[in-house]
């Protein structure tokens, strides 16, 4: 019997992507990923630490210790010499230079507390106007956001399900009109505002999301546990779905030739979504085999 591994596609909208799968030892415990001076960042969360991978895939034979991470959650590049770690039970933010050494940290002092910064933070974004804003998700159903010197400006959000309120917000970011994506996991839905805190919108139909990212075209990629991976254009309008492929699409990158990284957990793994040429934008109708069947005959 063949056991030939045959190539999978998947289409968002009218994207076409082939489906590589990446699996190494040192990928187990992944939690993030981010893409960072040309590089895939991984980062684990039981170790923790960062390895990098290629824009390929392949492994490098780079990994940077986080000694002062206590269980990794959320990675994301802000520029070419910043990226933002966030450390889930250690309670704190930590910003990470190009060399991947500690510059900057928000950090309660291992004082965790509710209804403050922090309490089991998931994941932090900055924004245009130079403001970092961080989903304090598991003990705290709530936004804070702090200014560019990191002191704390303000924290929006309460447990709940009313617009606004959170249950658990997992990942956020901003989108091409300027609004702040927050990924309400228990909530099933993406919840929109507006740089200070004020709720403009959400996107439904998500079941649990777990990670957003954007594409090169400025569509909304949204993962969750169905499992699937969704697009939306910025009018919130659905334009494409696809399945991923382990238990938790648990975080999303996206590199400059609109390959989509993902961060898979349950098997711990990073499957790449690699663009490639549509044949055609119409059905191609059935593809004739050996065993043809037919639908709806009586006899």
């Amino acid at each position: 019997m063949s056991n030939k591994n045959h190539t999978a596609y998947v289409a968002l909208g009218q994207q076409r992507y082939r489906v590589e799968h990446v699996t190494y030892t040192d990928l187990s415990g992944i939690t993030d990923v981010t893409i960072f001076n040309d590089q895939i960042v991984v980062f684990r969360r039981s170790v923790p630490e960062l390895v990098m991978l290629a824009l390929d895939g392949s492994i490098l034979n780079q990994s940077t210790e986080l000694p002062q991470i206590v269980c990794g959650h959320g990675l994301r590049a802000i520029d070419n010499n910043l990226m933002i770690a966030t450390d889930m039970d250690g309670h704190k933010i930590v910003l990470l230079d190009a060399q991947m050494q500690e510059v900057a940290r928000l950090d309660c002092k291992e004082q965790p507390a509710f209804g403050r910064p922090f309490n089991h933070p998931c994941n932090s974004v900055r924004g245009e106007n130079g403001n970092y804003y961080v989903a304090d998700g598991y003990g705290n159903s709530t936004v804070h956001i702090f200014d560019a010197n990191l002191r704390h400006l303000k924290t929006f959000g309460h447990p709940g399900n009313e617009p606004g309120a959170f249950s658990t917000p997992h990942s956020l970011i901003f989108d091409t009109q300027g609004r702040l994506c927050v990924a309400d996991r228990e909530n099933n839905r993406v919840q929109q505002f507006d740089a200070e805190g004020r709720w403009v919108g959400q996107i439904d139909g998500v079941y649990k999301p777990m990670a957003l990212a954007l594409s090169l075209d400025g569509m909304l990629l949204v993962s969750d546990q169905t499992p699937r991976l969704s697009a939306y254009a910025p009018n919130g309008q659905l334009v494409g779905r696809c399945r991923t492929f382990s238990t938790y699409a648990h975080g999303l990158a996206v590199q400059k030739d609109g390959t989509i990284v993902i961060a898979e957990m349950n098997p711990d793994r990073i499957t790449l979504l690699v663009p490639v040429p549509c044949p055609s934008s119409e059905f191609l109708g059935p593809t004739a085999t050996s065993t043809n069947r037919e639908f709806g005959s009586s006899g």
